[in-house]
């Protein structure tokens, strides 16, 4: 080799060198910038110190007409000037058939803080401590579901972990076997996918659902501005919104409530004296109005009349004149009439009322201020004609699940709920709010999320998240809490399916792996009610649906 061969050689490896310094460089820093993204399951509390986790795939079995959901967490490691955005495909399965992409929903969680009393003592019982912080609740939609971005442009803060709820609508339509799909996240650097394997059980639960779960929706000036949407999307959560306006009797207001026919309706007379005998003629003609269009709509059969919400010993005379003056006049509303109680009010009014709503922990013997057997009791009334509702509150406490915001280690807690109501036989539920003030900031006066299971979708109203795109989506955000909630009652649909197949001891054997009662005295911390660990109950979940397959 001639020395300007090896010259030119030299000068060729030298750009060579330089070139893959520069790539060396470069994937060094993009490997530096590139974040996190991994998968947490539906009842994880995913906060802003979450460490970077290891599970990198989606994996989910459901039954048609379910939802079912994860959450993915993201995590940073530098700041960003781009914005992260996701992507996401249809799921393909057997024979080529598809769940549409738009089956497919993401959220990503917005904080609400809370910084006032509903706390457990930590050391004492860890499980069911309740920090104080900003806790991922409000989950904002990242596209409208009329294509409409809210909140697809990403720009997370170092080190800090977000939090994005998935969820996946299995149509029933859907064949049983396996569908994969996926979810990119579009970042600086590498974009990061999440594979997705869905299992569609050969389970179809009702589209509808078919138990009571009658939650009250104020008259609110963002509500009543996008009412029908506030409606769709709750009833789309297996909940029925009722309004305490339906004391009127208005047929355009019960219409509003009950979209196509469909749903439950909750009527109710909050006055307990005596009526004159005009004010008698009026309620009669009122109700009879009514319940004839409540028929002609198909929606009586799944109609309830309530005659007062926690009424105390001085209401009961009242309430028992007007029981006996409907169910003279308007005899088809017999077996219809509800109300929330709780002692001995029940020993004059259980000729009248035949569904009987009460709070958890006037059921069983703990903490109850009257001496009920629980179970056998309610055995004996149900053998009766009578049935039970339960009314769920967060002022009931340790050990009930609750609607706590802040229960950080049994997050999945909502979720809890209807499977203790199917475990006790109950015929419905009832709540008294789904947004008990149209804010984005939890009052002090209550339980940190008593009363709050919806967030309005207006973004211009203090306590909302500052890093969406539009003013107003013109509808409700739903809290974590509610989509945990609606899980679980698409797993009561699921229980009662069960029972009805195979019968209810073996379907019982099952949940009682998980669950043992709604009160137990004394409450042992060590010796919890119902299990405090997630996966028991997804396993207990995957053997009804062998059952039912």
């Amino acid at each position: 080799m001639t020395m300007k061969q090896l010259t030119v050689l030299l000068l060729i490896l030298g750009s060579l060198m330089t070139v893959l310094g520069r790539d060396a460089v470069r994937a060094q820093a993009e490997a530096s910038s590139t974040p996190a993204l991994w998968v947490e399951t539906s009842g994880s509390m995913v906060l802003a110190d979450r460490a970077e986790g290891k599970v990198k795939e989606i994996v989910l079995t459901g039954m048609r007409n379910e939802y079912v959901s994860a959450q993915l967490a993201l995590r940073a490691k530098e700041e960003t000037t781009q914005p992260y955005s996701f992507e996401w495909s249809a799921l393909t399965g057997p024979a080529g058939k598809e769940i549409p992409k738009n089956h497919v929903m993401l959220f990503r969680g917005a904080d609400i803080a809370v910084n006032f009393p509903a706390k457990e003592n930590k050391a004492k019982d860890p499980a069911r401590s309740r920090p104080y912080g900003v806790f991922p609740d409000a989950l904002v939609p990242l596209y409208t579901r009329d294509g409409v971005n809210v909140a697809n442009e990403i720009k997370p803060e170092k080190d800090k972990t977000l939090e994005f709820w998935v969820d996946i609508l299995i149509p029933a339509s859907a064949p049983a076997g396996s569908y994969t799909g996926s979810i990119t996240l579009k970042a600086s650097g590498k974009p990061l996918t999440i594979p997705v394997n869905l299992t569609v059980a050969n389970v179809e639960i009702p589209a509808e659902s078919t138990i009571p779960s009658l939650y009250n929706l104020r008259d609110h000036k963002h509500i009543l501005a996008n009412l029908d949407a506030y409606v769709a999307e709750i009833m789309a959560h297996r909940i029925q919104p009722t309004n305490y306006r339906c004391v009127k009797m208005d047929p355009k207001v019960t219409d509003r409530y009950n979209p196509n026919g469909k749903g439950f309706v909750s009527l109710m007379y909050a006055d307990t004296t005596k009526p004159t005998p005009e004010q008698e003629k009026q309620i009669v003609e009122s109700l009879k109005t009514i319940t004839a269009h409540l028929k002609e709509r198909r929606l009586f059969d799944n109609s309830f009349l309530q005659l007062k919400d926690e009424p105390r010993s001085g209401d009961y005379p009242g309430m028992i004149e007007m029981a006996k003056l409907i169910l003279r006049e308007v005899p088809e509303w017999k077996g219809k009439i509800t109300d929330t109680l709780g002692g001995k009010e029940e020993l004059e009014l259980n000729p009248y009322i035949t569904h009987d709503v009460r709070p958890l922990s006037q059921y069983g013997p703990w903490r109850s201020s009257t001496k009920y057997d629980g179970r056998e009791e309610w055995d004996k009334r149900r053998a009766d004609g009578q049935q039970i509702w339960f009314y769920v509150s967060n002022c009931q406490g340790t050990p009930y699940p609750t609607f706590d915001v802040n229960a950080v280690e049994v997050a999945f807690e909502a979720r809890i709920l209807p499977w203790a109501w199917w475990f006790e036989k109950a015929y419905g539920h009832l709540y008294y709010d789904l947004m008990h003030e149209e804010t984005w900031i939890l009052p002090a006066k209550l339980p940190p999320g008593d009363g709050w299971l919806l967030y309005p979708g207006n973004f211009s109203l203090p306590g909302a998240p500052s890093w969406v795109l539009v003013k107003d989506i013109k509808g409700p955000v739903i809290s974590r809490r509610m989509k945990l909630l609606r899980n679980g009652i698409q797993e009561w649909e699921m229980l009662r399916m069960a029972e009805k197949k195979v019968g209810r001891e073996k379907v019982q054997a099952i949940v009682s792996k998980v669950y043992s009662s709604m009160g137990i005295s004394p409450y042992d911390p060590a010796k919890p009610m119902w299990s405090y660990d997630e996966s028991a109950w997804d396993k207990a979940r995957a053997e009804v649906i062998k059952l039912l397959e």
